[in-house]
């Protein structure tokens, strides 16, 4: 997608210091550079053209009807669909803490209880294992498909070098790792040491028969723990990679500019990847320990801190959603920056001013439904803005004639409605702004760092030694 010249400054934002004294309280961004003015603080934002918006994005998608509402057919995005229960994991693991520190003949009766309770625990945890690990699966699948179609256009090019190119390769490689290693690999390994942890726990219970109380220790102890620790060597690794690939950002971004929102998401990312490293090295050592001794579970508590931690910082702080990639990508650094000022500006705009303010401060001509539907396609809230508008049955049967259980909704189709249902629909557009706009916009945000980060490294030059 090509960017209007209009909408690219020639040189990155300047950063004055009171600015870096307000990094912590807001989450403005600016770009140094030497002969650039401030950045301009008109009351409405020009409409800037989003480099990183598949060209693909803009045709018409057909939604389904389903039992829970409105989706999207063959939606292809990265979902940032992490499960807050498998940060439980870990605590799943040391479920069998009253088999192993009461591994004994007969078995007392209150730690029969504590043993129910555990096995019942680590089961329940192990049930959001396996949704995680589904979820994963589907972003896996959407990421191979993307990289078949990235290396299809660079086996087109030849020899000829592609920067956009090999950094959407880059950004996709570390995605797939991440739903591979730290997501996919955590739900099976671990999840399968939790229902062994269970299955040895429930047999502890009637531990006075010989035959029941090797299988308990087998169970509970060897077979259970000891795929996770080789999990956690496998895990570290990764997270290795993810911390270097992050510095490498940062050493290319400080011969370019300095932002202090790159700075802090580089920050976050090192700081989970570190934890992370250690946790899950940590946490397979300790649950190695504890088939034997009692002394391992102390070591466990900080490890399942750490990882409900990482989990939460993913969610929360780091992980995005976005459209997957279909047809090449016309990117450059000057429509990064660009980009990046457009979605940080829009960003302070959602935090400092008043939500029934936003439509008039945000979108380009709010009056106009050509430019609010605009508006949304390029800024990745149009499906959204569908499902919103087919939840109002009125509305979508005066636009549609016999809406079935199937629709393909593009922008031309709706402006094609009576020019009487406009403000409704605009109505709508507002809505979808109000609810969605903050969350699409923090995920642009954090893609949009990642992209600049590999952009900048790919573009960095290489020096070869001469041998002597």
């Amino acid at each position: 997608m090509e960017v209007s010249d209009s909408s690219i400054p020639d040189a990155p934002l300047s950063l004055s210091n009171s600015h870096l004294e307000q990094e912590q309280e807001q989450d403005a961004v600016s770009i140094r550079s030497v002969s650039t003015p401030p950045l301009k603080t008109p009351s409405v934002l020009d409409s800037a053209a989003p480099s990183l918006v598949p060209p693909s994005y803009g045709l018409p998608t057909t939604f389904v009807r389903q039992k829970n509402g409105w989706t999207p057919k063959g939606q292809r995005r990265l979902m940032n669909s992490l499960l807050a229960g498998v940060g439980l994991l870990e605590l799943g693991n040391a479920g069998d803490f009253a088999a192993n520190v009461w591994n004994q003949i007969p078995v007392p009766h209150f730690a029969m209880g504590l043993m129910a309770l555990g096995g019942t625990v680590a089961l329940i945890i192990a049930i959001f294992a396996v949704r995680d690990a589904i979820l994963s699966r589907e972003n896996i699948r959407n990421l191979r498909e993307e990289r078949r179609i990235l290396w299809a256009q660079k086996a087109d090019l030849g020899p000829e070098v592609s920067r956009a190119l090999d950094s959407q390769l880059d950004i996709n490689f570390r995605e797939l790792g991440t739903e591979y290693v730290e997501r996919l690999g955590m739900d099976i390994v671990m999840g399968f040491g939790t229902v062994m942890v269970a299955a040895g726990t429930y047999l502890a219970i009637g531990g006075a028969n010989p035959r029941v109380y090797h299988a308990s220790n087998l169970l509970s102890g060897y077979i259970g723990n000891a795929p996770v620790a080789l999990y956690g060597l496998g895990n570290a690794a990764f997270s290795a990679y993810v911390w270097r690939r992050a510095h490498r950002h940062g050493k290319a971004a400080k011969k370019e500019m300095l932002s202090a929102i790159f700075r802090r998401r580089l920050r976050r990312v090192k700081t989970h990847a570190t934890i992370n490293a250690i946790g899950g090295v940590t946490a397979g050592a300790a649950s190695l320990v504890t088939a034997t001794k009692w002394e391992g579970y102390p070591v466990l508590i900080p490890c399942i801190i750490s990882s409900m931690a990482c989990n939460y910082m993913w969610r929360k702080r780091i992980g995005y959603e976005r459209p997957l990639t279909r047809q090449k990508l016309e990117i450059d650094r000057a429509s990064l920056i660009a980009e990046l000022e457009h979605i940080t500006s829009t960003r302070k705009i959602f935090k400092t001013a008043d939500p029934s303010e936003w439509s008039a401060k945000i979108i380009p001509n709010p009056e106009s439904l050509s430019s609010t539907l605009d508006f949304l396609r390029t800024n990745d809230l149009f499906n959204d803005f569908c499902i919103r508008l087919l939840k109002d049955e009125a509305l979508t049967s005066a636009i549609w004639v016999g809406l079935g259980n199937e629709v393909m909704i593009d922008e031309q189709m709706i402006l094609a409605a009576d020019k009487e249902l406009y403000p409704k629909i605009r109505q709508v557009g507002e809505e979808t702004l109000g609810k969605m706009g903050p969350l699409r916009f923090k995920y642009r945000e954090r893609y949009c760092l990642e992209a600049l980060g590999c952009y900048l490294y790919s573009t960095e030059p290489v020096v070869v030694k001469e041998k002597c």
